[in-house]
């Protein structure tokens, strides 16, 4: 039996109109060229209300988290298209302990995502599907038996070492673990995380890292894209990092000893961030050091056409053991050079296209040597590397298994 045609319905910790890359909305997007997709974002609970209320992203989805009417939208990112899915709101339950009381009121928040899942297969006459939840255990990690017609597959992925990050770990471990034993196909993101994930469970999690958008991210070599606006105040050259700068996984102290080494460069770092962090560490004071924001990912090859270096400084830790960094393959695809913490074996297998640093001072010395190469010398080989870790080349090896999984073959 060859696999059926079916839509996909994607449900991850990542709403779709997310500012920074995103897995699950990669994958949505890719999918979109050749399958009907229905992408679920995470329900808003009533403690994002008051903060919320007057962001456009909530008050263009007031009607559907209210009333549960008018849940559907139509997301458009280029030439491919996806239907968004808004949940009515949920409740806050983090902060419960695990126990009887947690257990019955998520039962009220899964009835929720149950009651949008049915609604869809109702309107759009889905006969077929494929359910790939994205990191987000606590809530619908498979489709309930109750639910008609079934997925052909349910797939979990774990996309991140969910014991160390704080607020998901408190009721995310063991649902996690839940949800790896339950679903049909078991995918990680990083090798460590397809190890300990098997070892523990005794099944097979299947290796699928991130991937790029390469079609978007070669435009930094292939279009004369505009200089963005921030490089206009930009004199000396550019040193960049694309993403969210985050507490747990960039070491403060190897991006401050950056701005001393590298005075003669403007260090940008595009993407989201925390106020505090940058003021805890004392970021926000220093000249040379620059906070933007995030950027839509169509902007992104633009900001990395005008740089000199990307830079990926991460801690070594348990977190970091098991990322297999998105951004990578981007800044491959853009040709532009990369230096990085050698903070997992997913990294360090990227040794022949990027530069690799064990220490500190190592990491200013292969800066020194990127900033000083001739981009044209590797931009062939970085390119290539990038376009077979595409998310076309994913999601045809998640089609693999899938049909593995149909045919009754072991996965």
């Amino acid at each position: 039996m060859t696999l059926p045609k079916y839509d996909l319905f994607i449900f991850g910790l990542t709403r779709s109109d997310y500012t920074l890359s995103s897995v699950s909305v990669a994958w949505a997007k890719e999918w979109a060229k050749t399958n009907r997709v229905f992408y679920f974002d995470r329900p808003f609970s009533l403690k994002d209300l008051p903060n919320d209320w007057n962001l456009p992203q909530f008050k263009r989805r007031r009607k559907a988290l209210l009333t549960g009417k008018n849940l559907y939208k139509d997301v458009s990112f280029g030439d491919v298209t996806f239907t968004q899915i808004t949940p009515r709101v949920s409740l806050p339950l983090n902060f419960l302990p695990e126990g009887k009381m947690y257990q019955f009121l998520n039962r009220y928040n899964q009835a929720l995502m149950e009651e949008v899942i049915k609604k869809t297969i109702k309107d759009f006459d889905v006969k077929n599907y494929v359910y790939f939840n994205s990191f987000h255990p606590v809530l619908l990690p498979i489709i309930p038996k109750h639910i008609h017609p079934q997925p052909l597959a349910n797939i979990y992925q774990s996309l991140d070492e969910i014991s160390q990050e704080p607020y998901i770990a408190r009721h995310g471990i063991t649902a996690e673990d839940i949800a790896m034993k339950q679903c049909d196909i078991a995918i990680g993101t990083s090798t460590k995380l397809c190890e300990r994930h098997a070892d523990k469970l005794s099944r097979k999690v299947h290796l699928l890292a991130n991937a790029a958008d390469y079609h978007t991210f070669e435009n930094a070599i292939n279009k004369d894209l505009p200089k963005p606006i921030e490089y206009e105040k930009f004199t000396k050259p550019v040193i960049i990092y694309t993403g969210h700068y985050s507490d747990l996984r960039l070491d403060h102290d190897l991006v401050i000893a950056l701005t001393k080494t590298f005075a003669h460069c403007d260090i940008l770092f595009v993407g989201t961030y925390e106020k505090s962090d940058l003021s805890k560490y004392g970021l926000d004071k220093i000249e040379n050091l620059h906070f933007i924001g995030s950027r839509p990912i169509e902007s992104l090859p633009a900001y990395l056409k005008y740089a000199k270096v990307a830079i990926i400084p991460y801690k070594s830790n348990s977190l970091t053991a098991g990322i297999y960094p998105l951004k990578i393959n981007e800044y491959l695809a853009a040709g532009i050079p990369c230096v990085s913490s050698n903070f997992s074996k997913d990294i360090s297998e990227f040794a022949d296209y990027i530069y690799l640093a064990n220490s500190t001072n190592e990491f200013m010395e292969k800066v020194k040597l990127a900033m000083e190469e001739n981009p044209n010398d590797n931009l062939a080989k970085r390119m290539e590397h990038a376009a077979n870790n595409s998310w076309r080349k994913r999601v045809e090896k998640l089609e693999g298994i899938v049909e593995d999984f149909i045919n009754g073959k072991p996965v």
